[in-house]
């Protein structure tokens, strides 16, 4: 009885093993990709589109069942640990943080007038409203205000959606009122 047991124990410890192999491979895998979008984002550098501009783009990760449903173990052995370790603990790569000209704008945001070229988005819409506090604002005003005239159907329409959220997420946070739909003033 006790031999049954224990080559059981050590099928199933054989089992592990493999599995362990198998999911360090894969996460070797993953770090490579990981490590391959990291540089490429360096090179894009800070004008990279926001989660909203390229939902479409984004194909959700497919998991089988039998990876969802088992536990990830840490490797045992102080060599395999010390790989897992070792592919870990790369050096992130810095984002540049200096000033791009228009030209390397993406989408509408290349339309942007100079004056907000270097500010948030937000703190943008936020300046405008404040600037005459009591007048209402309608969507418009205020793209015609942050993005030039002569920016393209397509692109002007990327921006009165952004900006349009942003007017819409201020309201709900009650940093500046909704009187009437599209309209947007500072004083509450």
């Amino acid at each position: 009885m006790v031999d049954s047991v224990l080559s059981k124990l050590l099928a199933a410890d054989s089992d592990l093993e493999a599995q362990e192999a198998r999911l360090l491979a894969q996460l070797d895998a993953l770090q490579a990709k990981r490590s391959s979008l990291k540089s490429v984002m360096g090179i894009i550098g800070p004008d990279q589109p926001t989660a909203e501009d390229n939902e479409a783009d984004v194909a959700p990760t497919q998991i089988s069942d039998a990876e969802s449903v088992q536990p990830i173990e840490k490797p045992a052995k102080g060599a395999s640990r010390r790989k897992a370790k070792a592919t870990t603990d790369k050096p992130t790569q810095s984002r540049k943080t200096s000033s791009r000209s228009k030209s390397h704008r993406r989408g509408w945001q290349k339309y942007m007038r100079d004056e907000y070229l270097q500010m948030p988005l937000p703190k943008a819409v936020a300046g405008i409203l404040k600037s005459k506090p009591k007048k209402t604002f309608e969507i418009q005003e205020v793209v015609n205000t942050i993005v030039e005239e002569d920016i393209p159907a397509s692109d002007r329409k990327g921006a009165r959606n952004r900006i349009s959220n942003i007017l819409a997420e201020g309201a709900r946070k009650k940093e500046w009122s909704r009187p009437k739909d599209g309209c947007y003033r500072f004083s509450k």
